[in-house]
């Protein structure tokens, strides 16, 4: 393919050489990366991108494998990038007679927008409260004859002998535990009201972590990046508290003794986004990043980790994280997953909301 029709693509296409230098870029690498081919020939990648980016890892894959590989999301975040998202394809290009070890990477960033990100969280969020409407009425059946059993259940333990009571024991907390998983279920419902109030969201977090050190997360060591100008949000701050404390219980899960969690806040008055389905422009000038060191999410499984009933745990409910979708969505904000080389990484984006900007009810509206 010529020179000419490359610099057409739409798309960054950029030619990195076997020492992780820049050779080539397009026009559209070039503002991407926000410098020019005649500035960047011939400097270092870690000039534009952390030396510990999963950038640098999947370049180790292809020039191991020797062949091309494609990445579907793949977060690059530094700071002169700010985050972005997007499907990493790289090709190695290897010239005749030369060897293999000294082939350039041909890299293509098909790049997701936040705008992407907002509407494929909707359809998460759509998916969770159409599950949520469905067993809305079958939830409230099931919890009436659960409270019965468990109130047998618990007047035979008077008169058992000790041998049998670990079994009336054990009825109780089974008929708690698929109480809760459905009263987990219904939290998803359209139909629950929002109570928006100015909330300090440094506040909301170190209550979060208070609770998280004090019973699943004590081994845990928590690392507050927060920016002290951050300004009040416009939240429900019960909601936020579901939330976090869903987010740090799956680190703390993910985590062993030593590990961290790192919880960093931002505001941006420039960070606007442009909607898929109407092209308005939204302000999402909040933004919250929550780090693990943990064992990460599988690969085959990042793409839907915010669906209902997805779960990377044994046993797990797979709910929690389409709560979080839920919740975020409600306050017309925006959650992604940001890959890391090790642990888990969930950036949240927030706007500046009047009072009816939700997509729930508000409390003035119920």
């Amino acid at each position: 393919m010529s020179a000419e029709l490359l610099n057409m693509l739409p798309f960054p296409l950029l030619l990195i050489d076997n020492d992780d230098r820049f050779v080539w870029l397009n026009p559209a690498a070039e503002s991407f990366f926000q410098s020019s081919t005649a500035y960047l020939a011939g400097r270092a990648l870690t000039e534009m991108l952390p030396a510990d980016s999963p950038f640098f890892a999947l370049l180790h894959r292809v020039r191991q494998a020797g062949r091309p590989v494609v990445e579907k999301a793949m977060g690059l975040v530094s700071p002169k990038l700010g985050v972005r998202t997007g499907a990493i394809q790289m090709v190695p290009i290897l010239a005749a007679g030369q060897p293999e070890a000294q082939a350039q990477i041909l890299v293509s960033i098909q790049e997701q927008s936040m705008a992407e990100q907002l509407s494929t969280q909707n359809q998460f969020k759509g998916a969770a409260l159409s599950m949520a409407k469905m067993t809305a009425l079958l939830a409230h059946e099931i919890k009436n004859p659960l409270a019965g059993i468990k109130g047998a259940a618990q007047l035979l333990e008077l008169d058992l002998p000790a041998e049998y009571r670990e079994l009336s024991g054990m009825i109780v907390d089974e008929t708690d535990r698929i109480t809760s998983l459905l009263s987990r279920i219904e939290t998803l419902s359209s139909d629950t009201p929002v109570k928006f109030t100015d909330v300090n969201i440094h506040e909301v977090l170190d209550h979060c972590i208070r609770i998280t050190k004090a019973s699943f997360g004590r081994h845990l060591t928590v690392i507050r990046r927060y920016d002290p100008s951050l300004p009040d949000v416009r939240a429900d701050r019960e909601l936020l508290v579901q939330c976090f404390l869903n987010l740090f219980k799956n680190a703390a899960e993910a985590t062993k003794a030593g590990d961290e969690l790192t919880l960093s806040t931002s505001y941006s008055m420039t960070r606007y986004v442009s909607s898929l389905s109407d092209g308005r422009r939204v302000h999402l000038p909040f933004q919250i990043e929550i780090e693990d060191t943990g064992d990460g999410i599988p690969d085959e499984l990042a793409d839907h980790i915010f669906e209902p009933f997805i779960s990377t745990k044994s046993g797990g409910s797979g709910l929690g994280l389409a709560m979080v979708a839920s919740v975020i969505a409600d306050h017309g904000g925006a959650i992604s997953h940001l890959p890391r080389r090790r642990g888990t990484c969930f950036s949240i984006n927030l706007p500046v909301m009047s009072r009816t900007s939700s997509g729930r009810k508000t409390e003035a509206e119920t």
